[in-house]
């Protein structure tokens, strides 16, 4: 049962970060002051560089993905942990919500097929590992340190290799 209620509780503070970031980001692009073509131009243009396995995208893929992993630990270690866990569910649950906006107003309904498609398979394995990381400070579950970090690197580098390698061929069919 408490492993259901920590469950509903993620959900619940990812959701919130996602209906946060649909109504602010449709107020921002219906009243002008941010150019949604703009922003989904540069999107696009990362989605070719790493189309064309441009060595510079991958590598700035491996940094971020890296550093918002050590985010999540660093966070997760932290005394003020049952704080700051809300608050990185709530900016993974902005992102997704921005994302799926940005897309929806370039590309109407299609920008949704868009949207999961660009965030699929890779996203599995990012939000796996840091689900891990984040049911290990919550839960207080002690684990073998090489077992655990082996764990969490093996899915990172699995999900740096579906964005790379799959994402890509995905995203080569709808573009």
């Amino acid at each position: 049962m408490r492993r259901r209620n920590q469950g509903i509780y993620l959900l619940f503070w990812i959701g919130t970060g996602m209906l946060l970031a649909t109504v602010l980001a449709n107020r921002v692009f219906a009243s002008g002051l941010v150019d949604y073509r703009i922003l989904y131009q540069y999107l696009q243009q990362g989605w070719q560089n790493m189309i064309a396995k441009d060595w510079k995208c991958i590598m700035r893929i491996l940094l971020i993905r890296f550093v918002q992993t050590l985010a999540v630990e660093l966070l997760c270690r932290n005394r003020l942990h049952r704080m700051l866990v809300p608050l990185i569910l709530i900016w993974a649950g902005v992102s997704v919500g921005f994302s799926m906006v940005l897309m929806t107003w370039y590309q109407g309904m299609f920008g949704l097929v868009v949207f999961l498609v660009s965030n699929f398979p890779h996203q599995l394995f990012y939000g796996t590992a840091w689900g891990i990381l984040i049911f290990k400070c919550l839960s207080g579950y002690e684990a073998r340190k090489h077992r655990f970090w082996g764990a969490v690197a093996a899915l990172l580098l699995f999900g740096v290799l579906m964005e790379v390698h799959v994402n890509a061929i995905f995203l080569s069919w709808l573009f």
